[in-house]
């Protein structure tokens, strides 16, 4: 407006603009952080729901799976290997008289004959009774069944010579049953 010369607004307008330092950047940094606790927490409720369709589907899996056993025949089969454990364990305690008996075989002398024989597993001996050539036959079948590392030791009872000539004598053989009786 002119009134009478006098111009009371100017023709142009100056913008004073009064600047203070940081005061729009912290503004701005609360923003960005604002946004970014809403984006973190929006994908931490997705995590969250897809981590529980899952589990939702592994449970109805794992119900499915439960429907379908047998536990009729899962008895069985641990009945069946209580039972097999404890053959087991019977087996692997098993004495095997063959193996002992094997092992007299091969350690008796060419020249000694058994007229009786008597084995007893609690006490761990084998008694018999015997005849050999001479006195160096029984010394060698002592030595013999001394060499086996499951015997533990041999007795020497009575030796008599018979009319033939012959040595009747009575041996004991004490045995680790552990070693003696085992099938290897």
């Amino acid at each position: 407006m002119d009134i009478g010369g006098l111009q009371l607004l100017p023709e142009t307008r100056k913008k004073i603009e009064v600047v203070i330092p940081g005061e729009n950047r912290l503004l701005l940094i609360g923003g960005i952080v604002f946004v970014m606790i809403i984006i973190l927490a929006t994908g931490f409720y997705l995590y969250k729901n897809s981590l529980q369709n899952k589990l939702s589907s592994i449970d109805a899996e794992i119900l499915g799976i439960e429907q379908k056993r047998d536990k009729k025949a899962e008895q069985n089969i641990l009945t069946f290997n209580k039972q097999v454990s404890v053959l087991s364990k019977l087996l692997n305690e098993h004495a095997y008289w063959t193996t002992g008996f094997s092992k007299i075989e091969g350690l008796t002398q060419g020249q000694v004959q058994f007229e009786s024989m008597t084995a007893t597993l609690s006490d761990n001996k084998v008694d018999f009774k015997a005849t050999g050539a001479n006195y160096t036959t029984i010394a060698r079948q002592i030595a013999a069944f001394l060499s086996d590392e499951s015997i533990k030791d041999v007795n020497l009872s009575k030796v008599s010579t018979l009319t033939n000539g012959r040595l009747e004598f009575s041996m004991q053989v004490l045995f680790d049953k552990t070693k003696f009786l085992k099938n290897k």
